[in-house]
């Protein structure tokens, strides 16, 4: 599963607002859907993931990370 929990935490330690990202990033400027998705960790485009990227001036890490689907079980 991906999740956008680095996101989240990256724009509040930084005081950016979701108002911010969609009227002040000129050509990056996203739009409200794309900001709701991020914050349900659903799936966003490779171009928002650059927009981000670009906006916030971090790697790709910075903003998302990775855990298996996978989920432990045992044998009862």
């Amino acid at each position: 599963m991906i999740s956008f929990a680095p996101f989240r935490k990256l724009i509040q330690e930084r005081n950016i607002s979701t108002y911010y990202l969609r009227n002040k990033c000129g050509e990056h400027n996203l739009d409200s859907k794309t900001i709701q998705r991020l914050m349900n960790d659903e799936s966003v485009s490779t171009y928002t993931i650059n927009a981000l990227c670009n906006i916030l001036d971090c790697d790709v890490s910075d903003i998302m990370e990775f855990s298996s689907d996978k989920e432990n079980t045992s044998d009862t």
